[in-house]
């Protein structure tokens, strides 16, 4: 009996009602996670993504090359200010959309594609506005590349165009190949309103050496692309800066903003600054692009190579012949190596041992940590001369000191000794050095 007055006696859970109440709860969080996993599925995916390199650009100049280029001024800017999305949809279905921020005037359109992967025999098929497959440099991430511009070697190699292309690799991962059809000038926004024709590229390379019992610290690249291209407006054109940029004023471009980067189509200035060699327009039905690759790792020592050319279709004159190559050397201080994307055949992104970091503990004191340091040369040379052009020709030496925070953060410092040979108006060879320092984050 209970006390008049006192409270009824209440039992409490036993073990085995404790652990049912808690399945049940489980079964009602894991019916929870099923349902958002399959509503998920009913959605694309969203990754957001962006970078920002900002830059500054000092010049010395002999009085040679104040002659033939003009007085280059200093200064600072955004190289690249970027935002990006990417995801899945439905599993089979991969999209990307790219803005950039940096040019003057307007924005700049960067990857934005549709691709369907994991097809039978052609396994992918992209389309949309994107880099087509051409050069090892161009193809890699910018990123990912050792210096903070590309070599000369680029003149030749397309810029982002509107198009569609089928890639994949084989099982072993040990070769990759691409084809797609593009339009010839597809501007910064992606539109191409002229009759400008068509273009076809494609690329392959292959694995000769791959060392697995490292996971890839050692490896050789072998790679090979070719373009054929209808002339833009019946005329091409190729021109370039040295291994620096700095982007014009706004008001150079007019009312209309800033062209397209591409070195072979348009006939505004370029957005970037000092242009050191130009062939002019050259009346053309079509011309061919050819770019063999080269990439050598041997644990934290890295040697790439390119040599790029071009065969104009001249209308009225003879043939032309154009062509630029490069060779580059690198070594990490800290016993890093160049990773390697086997899936596409080009260079990843560089993960430090430790990255940077200086804190002070209770225990140890100040405690740092190195990041990764990378020292590098490259020697790079362009001729734009022959027969009826003299487009001039450029020679540049290029050295590197990059700091790697972090895989995500990176400085980099580069100084350019660029030698013009000036045959356009015979006003001799000058000589133009070239200071870079950047810092560069993405997410």
């Amino acid at each position: 009996m209970t006390a008049r007055g006192a409270e009824p006696e209440t039992s409490s859970p036993s073990a085995e009602e404790r652990i049912a109440a808690l399945e049940q709860s489980l079964g009602k969080l894991n019916a929870a996670a099923e349902k958002k996993k399959k509503d998920d599925a009913k959605k694309p995916s969203l990754t957001i993504s962006g970078q920002v390199q900002a830059d500054n650009v000092y010049f010395g100049q002999d009085e040679e090359s104040r002659v033939d280029v003009g007085d280059l001024q200093d200064g600072a800017q955004f190289r690249r200010l970027r935002l990006g999305a990417r995801g899945t949809s439905f599993g089979v279905l991969d999209y990307s959309l790219g803005v950039d921020f940096a040019l003057a005037n307007q924005p700049s359109y960067l990857d934005n594609y549709l691709e369907w992967k994991d097809l039978p025999y052609l396994q992918h098929i992209r389309a949309g506005h994107y880099f087509e497959p051409f050069s090892l440099e161009r193809v890699t991430q910018n990123r990912n590349n050792t210096f903070m511009e590309r070599s000369l070697v680029d003149t030749f190699a397309p810029a982002r165009n509107m198009g569609v292309m089928a890639y994949g690799n084989t099982e072993n991962e040990r070769a990759t190949w691409a084809i797609g059809t593009f339009r010839t000038n597809s501007d910064n926004i992606g539109n191409d309103s002229f009759d400008s024709g068509q273009a076809l590229t494609m690329r392959g390379t292959t694995l000769p050496w791959w060392d697995e019992a490292s996971d890839g610290r050692f490896y050789l690249h072998l790679g090979g692309a070719y373009s054929y291209r209808d002339a833009y407006q019946g005329r091409v054109r190729f021109r370039n800066t040295p291994e620096i940029r700095k982007q014009q004023p706004a008001n150079v471009f007019g009312p209309v903003g800033p062209p397209s980067p591409s070195n072979y189509i348009n006939d505004a200035p370029g957005p970037f600054a000092p242009i050191f060699v130009d062939t002019g327009f050259i009346a053309a039905d079509h011309f061919q692009l050819f770019d063999p690759e080269f990439a050598l790792i041997l644990g934290p020592l890295s040697l790439q190579s390119e040599y790029a050319f071009a065969v104009v279709d001249q209308i009225g004159g003879p043939s032309l012949f154009f062509n630029g190559y490069m060779a580059q050397v690198s070594y990490f201080l800290t016993g890093e190596h160049r990773p390697y994307d086997r899936r596409l055949g080009i260079h990843d992104r560089v993960k430090p041992f430790e990255d940077f970091f200086r804190v002070r503990t209770k225990s140890r004191g100040i405690q740092t940590g190195l990041g990764a340091w990378e020292v590098a040369a490259r020697f790079s040379n362009i001729v734009l001369n022959d027969k009826n052009i003299q487009g001039n020709n450029l020679t540049d030496f290029t050295v590197g000191l990059n700091w790697y925070l972090n895989p995500y953060t990176r400085w980099k410092f580069n100084y350019i000794r660029a030698f013009l040979e000036d045959t356009k108006t015979n006003k001799g060879n000058s000589m133009t050095d070239a200071y870079g320092m950047r810092i560069d984050f993405d997410f």
